[in-house]
């Protein structure tokens, strides 16, 4: 009976699904960069799909060899991280002007290359391969979020908000990945959705930065921890010029660090002139009524200003215990404030060991 069943299947065997080759399109000024030698390479890539591409080069890879590659186009620039696309690419056969390569995809990664039959430019291209990774990301962290996250990013959001998200995603992913077992970091469902559906608002990069880091703090091995609300109620309040003062606010000031483990920090007073600077604008009373807006959020200590504020007036941005603790969970960090700016030294000099004593 054996025998014959083993013919049987070897005869008749079953039949595989078929699975129609991935379309293929060129892109105009679509080019890779790859790092194979002591330099990188530039080529023009022939043609690409969601599975692979065929690249115009004199290097012949060794087939099943990945390396990574990043995919750009002439307009885009050198010093903009986060619209760059660095992926592997595994090289699987080789042509007379080039190779052929597979991409070597995280888990879950799905990408929809081609959404018209129109033409389709080479930004297209980079920002379908950061969306679909970072949603391959956002679904690893919570399986559970999978379907709304599709919908979300498909129908829910506009251009701008799906740009603002796969920053906040990606720059997660980035922190994440120097942790021990990152690839077993888990959050919440409704924390998740919170960042995308708020964070996706912010407009800067400031911003986006402090959504992250919640969003990073929030993931664990449990998968439940939900402490990072609270912060987040305090991040869907702050626009651009919010974000900026109280990064400045966080970073510059100079910290006092208390036996008891306590971390707070000196006056840190700033002119018109630096006012300006930090927060990108020149408009003084509406930097004025972004002041007051983080001093009534409690991220900033409260001061006594006069109506108007002019260019002989000093402003003050110390930031308070409270401010200290949700700007450092911002950049990824998840036990005490006092460690975290402990380690880190502000741009002045250190406070003398009688300053940085507790205050009585």
């Amino acid at each position: 009976m054996r025998s014959l069943r083993t013919w049987f299947e070897k005869t008749f065997p079953p039949e595989e699904p078929h699975h129609p080759r991935a379309e293929r399109r060129a892109v105009e000024g679509l080019e890779a960069i790859h790092w194979t030698g002591t330099s990188p390479g530039l080529d023009i890539v022939k043609n690409i799909s969601a599975t692979g591409m065929y690249l115009v080069t004199r290097e012949r890879w060794p087939q099943g060899e990945v390396n990574p590659i990043r995919l750009v186009y002439p307009e885009l620039a050198d010093d903009d991280p986060d619209r760059e696309v660095t992926l592997q690419a595994k090289a699987v056969r080789w042509g007379e002007d080039g190779m052929g390569l597979n991409f070597v995809l995280p888990e879950s990664m799905d990408l929809w290359l081609w959404k018209t039959d129109g033409l389709v430019e080479a930004e297209d291209i980079l920002s379908e391969f950061r969306l679909a990774r970072a949603l391959s990301f956002l679904r690893r962290i919570c399986p559970s979020a999978t379907q709304e996250l599709k919908l979300l990013f498909r129908e829910g959001l506009s251009n701008l908000r799906i740009s603002s998200a796969v920053v906040i995603a990606h720059r997660a992913e980035t922190m994440l990945a120097a942790e021990r077992d990152f690839d077993r970091l888990r959050a919440p469902q409704k924390l998740v959705m919170r960042v995308i559906q708020e964070g996706s608002w912010a407009e800067d990069t400031t911003t986006q930065q402090l959504w992250a880091g919640v969003l990073a703090t929030a993931c664990t091995l449990m998968g439940d921890d939900e402490s990072n609300l609270p912060y987040m109620d305090l991040l869907a309040e702050l626009a651009s010029i919010d974000g900026r003062l109280f990064t400045a606010a966080c970073t510059k000031s100079r910290k006092i660090f208390a036996d008891s483990g306590a971390v707070s920090a000196q006056p840190f007073v700033c002119s018109a002139q630096e006012l300006m600077q930090i927060a990108g604008a020149h408009d003084l009373m509406k930097i004025d009524r972004n002041i007051f807006q983080l001093s009534l959020l409690g991220l900033l200590e409260p001061r006594v200003k006069s109506k108007y504020f002019n260019f002989e007036q000093e402003a003050n941005l110390t930031p308070t215990a409270l401010g200290l603790e949700l700007f450092a969970r911002c950049q990824g960090h998840r036990g005490a404030p006092h460690d975290y700016y402990a380690a880190r030294p502000t741009n002045d000099t250190p406070p003398s060991k009688e300053e940085s004593a507790p205050q009585t």
